[in-house]
């Protein structure tokens, strides 16, 4: 019996993994028109993340050779030594580096731990707080490489919605309790907010702050990945579903990705990795920069820009 239930749950995910990943937008088929030559980056962090973000910009900058880059790294905390750090990791003709400084005190409190700080409440925030000549800002987590051309996603065509994002969670019943946890509409998905695409210039004319606080004092007891939940209860209806495996890359969607007894759809392999996915992302407990890490993304697609700014 246990044996036929595993069965049944491994295929299950199995059909469930190919569903959600033919779904997906192929971005390389629906463009903005009008490409910029500016590439606008939106990093939030404390002083804690100051070593990996030095290692996220190299690797933009070394994978996209052609593009031109502003980062806009906004904190509460920040030094000026943290800056100088994550000026000497980048070539600053090609990577311009914007600090901007948000008080503590600027919007009402939002829930925070020492894994999730305040600023990481910021990202939800960004059409409130960045310059209100960008149309759009592309986020990205300090735990990730990028290692292919990141400009078909940049241009995504946002088609009216306020974020484009991929979802991690791969299995059925995990998607369902996460919309019953947060209150998220039917047919939804549960997003991961570290890779987000942000239309800038529909939030500031619709985003209103009120219903985000009234979210959180409704349901703050539900909220275990404080601003990630947040994202996904709020906006899950105005947010486009775009592919991890091209997108979002973490080790541990690589491995059940592969986990396919019928061959609905071809694995994939580490080759095909560095050839079609353009962000690997570290997003788990364990990271590429301390000791022991389990997966092989590290020594595969993080050393290398490690190695370059250290």
């Amino acid at each position: 019996m246990f044996r036929r239930n595993l069965l049944e749950n491994i295929v299950n995910l199995t059909l469930q993994i190919n569903r959600d990943a033919n779904n997906q937008v192929d971005i390389n088929c629906k463009t903005k028109k009008g490409a910029m030559d500016l590439i606008n980056i939106l990093v939030t962090l404390d002083h804690g993340y100051i070593e990996p973000l030095r290692v996220m910009p190299c690797s933009l900058c070394e994978s996209n050779p052609n593009s031109k880059f502003r980062v806009f790294v906004v904190h509460s905390s920040l030094k000026p030594e943290d800056f100088e750090r994550i000026h000497s990791a980048v070539v600053l003709e090609q990577c311009e580096i914007a600090d901007i400084f948000v008080p503590l005190d600027k919007f009402p409190p939002l829930p925070f731990s020492a894994r999730f700080p305040k600023e990481a409440c910021y990202r939800i925030l960004a059409a409130h707080i960045l310059p209100a000549d960008l149309d759009r800002v592309l986020y990205l987590d300090p735990d990730l490489v990028v290692i292919n051309n990141i400009e078909p996603l940049y241009n995504l065509d946002l088609e009216g919605n306020y974020f484009a994002a991929c979802s991690h969670a791969m299995i059925r019943p995990l998607q369902v309790y996460n919309r019953a946890r947060l209150h998220m509409e039917p047919k939804s998905l549960y997003i991961n907010s570290g890779i987000m695409l942000i239309n800038l210039e529909l939030l500031r004319k619709e985003q209103k702050l009120e219903p985000l606080y009234e979210y959180v004092q409704k349901y703050h007891k539900r909220l275990r990945f404080f601003d990630q939940d947040i994202l996904n209860g709020v906006y899950n209806g105005q947010t486009l579903y775009i592919s991890p495996l091209l997108y979002n890359l973490d080790e541990f969607y690589f491995k059940p990705f592969n986990l396919n007894p019928f061959k609905l759809k071809k694995n994939i392999d580490h080759k095909w990795v560095r050839e079609n996915t353009v962000i690997i992302h570290f997003c788990g407990e364990f990271k590429p920069w301390e000791e022991n890490y389990p997966g092989k993304f590290g020594k595969l697609f993080y050393e290398k820009f490690a190695d370059k700014v250290n």
